[in-house]
């Protein structure tokens, strides 16, 4: 098996995954079908988590910034 790596945006990735709810599909590739699907759900997954995560850490780092300067105002008085 042949495995390509594709550079999709989350709003792309989001309508490849909504899309695949609409098509009908029988026999065989209805599991091809929904092992997409899968597939497509776990990356959107991995991305939402991804996101949270860098969120996260930029608060973080903005929380810390913040309170440097706080000390350093505070020094100054």
């Amino acid at each position: 098996m042949n495995l390509f790596s594709l550079d999709f945006t989350h709003s792309e990735l989001n309508f490849l995954r909504q899309s695949l709810e609409t098509v009908n599909i029988q026999g065989k590739d209805a599991k091809f079908c929904a092992n997409l699907q899968l597939k497509l759900e776990h990356e959107l997954e991995e991305i939402t988590r991804i996101i949270k995560e860098e969120e996260q850490n930029k608060n973080v780092t903005l929380q810390q910034i913040l309170e440097t300067e706080e000390v350093k105002l505070t020094r100054k008085k």
